[in-house]
């Protein structure tokens, strides 16, 4: 055992910790977010997930994506998601016409509408297509508020991601 007074002894189950090189330690509360906005994230991807960035509420949140779900929208939880492009068709039953993926905005960041904590959360995301003109500058949309005031075209569909 360790003298270091935020260690974890072996017969703890759970806790809020960081986990370094294997060991757990007791996590103390900091800042969600850098003064720039930016989620204050350290994480080392021990399995070589792919992570992208996000925008929730103008802050910049990371995000790892496991893969498309099929799941009863009636039943189960989903949180929204809100993907800006140009151009995006879904068929009769909300999903992508002919396998022919949306049309995105190079550089735009994708914007989730909670993280963590909120009552609204769920790790799995519902996609929204945000369409946009082709004069749209990227990452103008930072908030699903923004998304929803702005104006444009938002087709629903039922495509859920985990």
């Amino acid at each position: 055992m360790t003298n270091d007074p935020q260690a974890v002894p072996p017969a703890e189950e759970e806790g809020v910790w960081r986990i370094r090189e294997g060991e757990p330690a007791r996590h103390p509360r900091g800042e969600t977010y850098r003064p720039d906005g930016v989620e204050n994230l350290t994480y080392n991807n021990p399995y070589n997930l792919e992570v992208e960035r996000v925008w929730f509420d103008g802050k910049v949140v990371y995000a790892v994506e496991q893969g498309e779900l099929e799941v009863d929208l009636n039943t189960v939880k989903v949180a929204q998601e809100y993907q800006i492009v140009y151009a995006v068709d879904l068929d009769e039953r909300g999903k992508l016409a002919e396998d022919r993926e949306p049309e995105r905005v190079p550089g735009q960041y994708n914007i989730y509408d909670s993280v963590p904590g909120m009552d609204k959360y769920s790790p799995l995301w519902q996609f929204n297509y945000v369409v946009v003109p082709r004069d749209y500058q990227p990452n103008t949309l930072r908030s699903e508020g923004d998304c929803l005031a702005s104006g444009y075209p938002i087709k629903k569909s039922t495509i859920v991601e985990n």
